[in-house]
């Protein structure tokens, strides 16, 4: 799962600047620009920033009292540490993109600014802050490429214990739905990062990179009503597993994935298509079609998110609609899936991946699993897609079955305002210890 951008606030730059002026401004390179802003923002001086920097749309649509409000209310725990990933790149003839990470000492915060070619502000993000943490000074990690040489070449990061030991076992992160970097960032989530680190402090090495639809994202969208899942998450999984395993520090006998949410219903698939894993881990996955588990999604944030009765009920009725026209989506040409959405989805995208039976997928494959879910899991249901896996695998003499009372969908604990709605994701934490520890200890089993 991938969590849009909140079009907020923004993140600071610990520069001591002035500021500049409308005149001298389009002199700037755009990271200048991008620290310029992100001074102002650090020294709250809201009014200069957004008479100088903000252009007349972005104006219209946040105010000064809207600026200042999202930045105090966020920025709000912690003293400054440094500001670091700053970049820019040109997404298009007249946009230029600056991102970059401002670490406090309770919380990271991510920013995007949007420049126009008159080096003025389109667009403003601020993410939801995430727990700060440094890395373990047991581990390390290395820089790598995913499909080096393709069109889709994505960045990574491989994870390992610093004792220098080789043939370590290995596992390939694969996200969940959505566009989503290599730590599946999520609000205040970053769930790949705490994995990868655990199970490297544990002595396991772990590669998660950034998803082909969230650094190609302006590419793909040209040719959404061709997607499949196969170009979304499939084919880069694969090429993660290959060269993992070109590694001589890792034990290509014991390669494993780990799919969370989309990634686990797909783990099955990418494993026979070519990822060829020596087991398969699924992290609150489901056997179910998507549509399916959509369709129970909207069911039940229904009431959470509408407060009007009149639009609750109208919300029911296009529900109900949409899951009679996906349940005709089987029996539909590749081309009329292409030319309707269900849920907003595209209906090939539904419609290709269902046709991949994932129970006989698992039951052909024999190999070892471990299925993984949070029993307070509100996108993907304990009771409906935890409990199918038991019963389809009922026989299956090589799984190993472990749900977790009070953890959530990205096996998280959470008690307190907002519990069972996407506003517990905005709570910074981190990935329950037991999860992880038993995750290793799975693959060690698995491995000797």
């Amino acid at each position: 799962m991938r969590i849009n951008w909140l079009m907020l606030g923004c993140l600071v730059f610990l520069v001591l600047l002035t500021g500049c002026t409308k005149d001298n401004q389009t002199t700037l390179t755009v990271e200048e620009a991008g620290e310029e802003v992100i001074g102002l923002l650090q020294g709250r001086e809201y009014d200069k920033l957004y008479e100088a920097w903000f252009s007349s749309e972005l104006q219209e649509s946040l105010s000064v009292a809207e600026l200042s409000s999202d930045w105090e209310e966020k920025v709000t725990d912690g003293d400054f540490v440094e500001v670091s990933a700053l970049q820019a790149e040109r997404r298009t003839e007249n946009l230029d993109v600056v991102e970059a990470s401002l670490e406090y000492t309770a919380a990271t915060f991510d920013i995007r600014l949007i420049f126009n070619e008159g080096m003025r502000l389109v667009g403003l993000s601020l993410s939801d802050g995430f727990i700060t943490e440094k890395l373990p000074g047991s581990i390390m990690e290395e820089e790598i490429i995913i499909g080096e040489g393709t069109e889709y070449e994505l960045g990574g990061l491989l994870t390992l214990p610093k004792d220098g030991k080789e043939e370590l076992p290995a596992v390939v992160l694969v996200h969940g739905s959505g566009p989503s970097d290599r730590d599946e960032s999520a609000f205040a989530y970053k769930p790949f990062r705490d994995i990868a680190w655990g199970l490297a402090e544990q002595g396991i090495a772990v590669i998660r990179y950034d998803k082909r639809t969230f650094t190609y994202g302006n590419e793909m969208a040209e040719g959404l009503d061709n997607l499949t899942v196969y170009e979304e998450t499939v084919e880069d999984a694969i090429r993660a597993a290959e060269l993992i395993k070109t590694d001589s520090r890792i034990d290509e006998q014991h390669v494993f994935l780990a799919g969370h949410s989309l990634g686990g219903m797909l783990a099955p698939r990418i494993d026979a298509e070519g990822g060829d894993f020596s087991g398969l881990i699924i992290l609150a996955g489901s056997p179910r079609p998507l549509w399916e588990i959509i369709y129970d999604q909207n069911r039940n944030l229904i009431e959470d998110i509408i407060a009007d009765e009149k639009e609750q009920e109208e919300q029911r009725i296009f529900v109900e609609e949409e899951y009679e026209k996906a349940k005709r989506l089987q029996t539909m040409t590749d081309e009329e899936a292409k030319e309707l959405t269900l849920f907003g989805i595209d209906g090939y995208y539904l419609k290709e991946m269902a046709e991949y039976n994932i129970p006989e997928l698992v039951e052909d494959q024999e190999k070892p699993l471990l299925i993984l879910q949070g029993e307070d899991d509100f996108q993907v249901f304990y009771d409906k897609d935890y409990k199918r896996w038991q019963e389809i695998l009922e026989k299956h003499e090589g799984v190993t079955f472990i749900s977790y009372p009070g953890l959530n969908h990205f096996f998280i604990a959470y008690e307190g305002a907002g519990k069972g709605t996407l506003a517990e994701y905005e709570i910074p934490n981190q990935v329950d210890e037991e999860v992880i520890q038993d995750i290793g200890e799975w693959i060690f089993k698995q491995s000797h």
